[in-house]
């Protein structure tokens, strides 16, 4: 069986040329990346999350004893700023949500 002229042949096309792409003229510049300071709340908040689930039940019910001792004494310190900020962190997140 022969199988004669199947397509064009005769008539077959170059592939097109491309052009050559140019290089661009290497910048100065360098990358930088700047963390909001969202993204470090964030990231502490998930820091203290993750110490709470690897501490023990026992290390827990130690730093609780230590601190009602340490209230009860009127010698526990903390800082009324951070709390504050805190406090005023959720209520805004809270009402934003709305």
């Amino acid at each position: 069986m022969v199988i004669d002229k199947i397509g064009n042949i005769n008539n077959i096309q170059e592939p097109s040329r491309t052009k050559p792409t140019s290089r661009t003229k290497e910048s100065g510049r360098n990358d930088r990346v700047e963390i909001s300071a969202e993204a470090k709340r964030a990231a502490e908040n998930e820091h203290y999350i993750r110490l709470a689930q690897e501490a023990t039940d026992v290390d827990r019910a130690a730093r609780v004893r230590e601190i009602k001792n340490q209230i009860a004494n009127g010698t526990y310190n903390f800082d009324d700023s951070r709390i504050v900020e805190m406090v005023a962190d959720k209520i805004a997140s809270y009402l934003l949500r709305r």
